[in-house]
């Protein structure tokens, strides 16, 4: 554990992965928020699965049976948030014992989560991290996955989950995966992976491909990656202009604030900075000597 609060408590959980199937079945014994930090797995509860990356989190609650498996090797690194009951019916609408299977995330949210990591890390200096906790889990549990299943047969139903599930963990293994190359992975025609992707995923593959490039940019942003040319070309970005614009537009804010935000620091404001490049030296040093009242 990381850090507790009144009514939480922040940790991280780290799982080496495997690459067997399906791990036994758990029991969940409390409310708990999990995201994907680092890695993939495939979460299984009755006869669901849901891919859980960067892109989607869950809510558990007491007596969840869940299996887990990890399709891409690398195992995983999750952010596990555990609530007290009160809090997350609070949080919740009043209901302690809803659960959500599927929670989008964006990049914002994404970065959000990994500030709260990093609040907890630092020991919380400013007293800000329950603020952090129940704005994102209040974020995430406004949002619903619309059911994008799609009509037809039951196996027809599970062949397009299968099929969603290796692209995705295709990406996973290499997010650079154009819609071509990727429909090769994964034996099928661009046009039913493009429309199948879309129907299941609820975005397109160039969009989700692009989500998964800002995760792993942030992952390695905050990991202290200062040379960010070499991570736009490992990444996949034209270049370094390339990975701050698509960053500034997932996120809001560029690298350079999500790095501050990340080590648990709270960055100056980008109006304060402007400001200060712009006005004369001796206006912003502080040793500056005064001006002679001669």
């Amino acid at each position: 554990m990381l850090a507790a609060g009144d009514g939480f408590s922040v940790a991280e959980v780290r799982c080496p992965g495997a690459l067997a199937g399906f791990d036994a079945p758990e029991v969940e014994r409390g409310h708990v928020l999990v995201a994907a930090h680092r890695g993939v797995f495939l979460r299984r509860v009755a006869d669901r699965k849901v891919f859980v990356d960067g892109t989607v989190a869950y809510l558990s609650a007491p007596d969840t049976v869940e299996e887990f498996a990890h399709p891409v090797p690398g195992g995983d690194v999750c952010t596990v948030i555990r609530f007290h009951p009160d809090l997350i019916a609070a949080l919740n609408g009043g209901d302690p014992g809803l659960c959500h299977p599927a929670l989008p995330m964006d990049a914002s949210s994404d970065l959000a989560l990994r500030h709260v990591i990093g609040l907890a890390r630092g020991g919380d200096a400013d007293g800000s991290l329950a603020e952090r906790v129940t704005r994102l889990t209040s974020s995430l549990l406004a949002r619903r996955f619309p059911d994008r299943a799609g009509s037809g047969r039951p196996a027809t139903t599970a062949a397009r989950g299968r099929l969603v599930e290796e692209a995705k963990a295709a990406l996973a293994a290499d997010p650079c995966l154009g819609l071509i190359r990727l429909s090769q992975v994964v034996g099928c025609s661009p046009h039913h992976l493009s429309r199948v992707f879309a129907l299941l995923a609820g975005s397109t593959v160039s969009q989700y491909r692009n989500r998964l490039r800002v995760t792993r940019a942030l992952q390695r942003i905050g990991d202290g990656e200062r040379d960010l040319a070499g991570l736009a070309a490992d990444l996949g970005f034209s270049d370094h202009a390339h990975l701050t614009r698509t960053i500034r537009a997932a996120t809001g804010h560029t690298p350079t604030f999500c790095r501050a935000l990340l080590a648990g620091r709270q960055p100056m404001p980008a109006a304060v900075r402007s400001r200060m490049r712009s006005e004369p030296a001796w206006r912003t040093s502080v040793n500056a000597p005064e001006a002679s009242a001669r």
